[in-house]
């Protein structure tokens, strides 16, 4: 297979950085196509409106690689987490019982108070998104480098896509409290990390910096440029599903899904994680310093903390609503053509990431009926 680049001298052939002539779309942030389809330079070639047997297998291989990931980076720190946790506490004082049963007292609260907990938390979630996110942009020879050469982008852009971040963020909380309306009796998310000083400490480290440094590098980074191969919007859509499904419960669900869509978009944008690391970062900078507030300063303190620190925010999300409307609307999802439709269904049926899919709802449902339970 050809990697010679595109230039004048083929300017008669299909260009391989955009074959489907998708003007929405940035031809910047797309995959050579040529690893789907190595004749595409060759002289007179027309990609055909359904894809043939050879461009079907490669793109479906590239569709598994992602679920894999997608699979191994959200479900095996799920897995590691706990039974790490389980060792120590053998280790520590015979027993991983106090795990399973809720007791706060002996090892398990000894691992909380010392910050131990947190610190394997950051190591294992975090480690965990790094090393998915290094394995697969190898498999699917994409540089790490390559994930970050920002162009069109400035700091008056930061402002705004961080304001429509914070408009996204109280729209989702909108969207639950409609669930709740309909008496959907749906598990809350838990900030439950300020059992010390150091825990707390290392949670703020997590939540503001190291998570969103390393989800973006698994789902817009990894993820999102593999599901990217044939359709762009195909690639935004799933990826912001997969971000939703991993947080394991339907709150956290509707604002990853919400907020994946827009850091999806503005990553292809600007064909970098640059904007959509400081975006994440925050967001989930505004949930903690709202849930520290709360767990930590007494009633009548803190509602007096929090409403001028909610005014800012709601003057924020207003604002973002405004750049919505002035900028972002005119720019949506790009729409796929035809011959990306096709190539869309094909990859929506292979079978490893259909299975992710599966896997990571099953486990959000499963989370939700044992919370249900108590």
């Amino acid at each position: 297979m050809t990697n010679e680049p595109y230039t004048e001298e083929t300017a008669g052939q299909i260009d391989p950085q955009n074959p489907f002539e998708n003007a929405l779309e940035n031809a910047a942030y797309r995959t050579d196509y040529r690893r789907f389809l190595p004749q595409i330079l060759l002289p007179d070639f027309h990609i055909p409106l359904f894809p043939e047997r050879e461009e079907r297998s490669r793109i479906r291989r590239q569709m598994n690689t992602a679920g894999a990931g997608a699979l191994l980076g959200c479900m095996g720190s799920q897995l590691l987490f706990p039974l790490t946790i389980m060792v120590l506490l053998l280790c520590m004082d015979g027993t991983a019982a106090s795990y399973f049963n809720g007791d706060q007292s002996g090892a398990i609260h000894t691992m909380e108070s010392s910050g131990i907990y947190m610190a394997l938390h950051c190591l294992i979630f975090g480690g965990m998104n790094t090393l998915v996110a290094w394995l697969g942009c190898r498999r699917i020879r994409q540089p790490l480098g390559g994930l970050f050469r920002t162009t069109d982008f400035s700091g008056w852009k930061a402002f705004q896509y961080i304001c429509i971040g914070f408009a996204l963020q109280q729209l989702s909380v909108v969207l639950y409290a409609v669930t709740r309306l309909l008496h959907l009796e749906l598990p809350e998310v838990s900030f439950d990390y300020f059992q010390s000083t150091q825990s707390m400490l290392l949670a703020l480290l997590y939540t503001c910096v190291l998570a969103p440094v390393t989800e973006e590098l698994l789902f817009r980074g990894f993820l999102m440029k593999s599901l990217s191969a044939v359709s762009v919007r195909f690639g935004i859509v799933t990826s912001a599903l997969l971000f939703g499904l991993m947080h394991g419960n339907f709150q956290q669900f509707i604002l990853g899904f919400v907020m994946g869509l827009f850091l999806g978009k503005i990553v292809a944008r600007h064909n970098s994680l640059l904007p959509s690391i400081l975006v994440h970062m925050a967001v989930n900078t505004n949930s903690m310093v709202l849930s520290l507030l709360q767990e930590k300063l007494p009633e009548k303190v803190a509602n007096v903390g929090i409403l001028p620190f909610g005014m800012a925010v709601l003057a924020f999300s207003i604002m973002g609503v405004l750049f919505w409307l002035l900028y972002e609307r005119r720019q949506p999802l790009p729409y796929p053509t035809q011959k990306q439709a096709t190539r869309s269904r094909t990859a929506m049926f292979s079978p490893v990431l259909v299975l992710a899919v599966v896997v990571l709802a099953g486990f959000m449902v499963f989370l939700a009926v044992r919370g249900a339970n108590g």
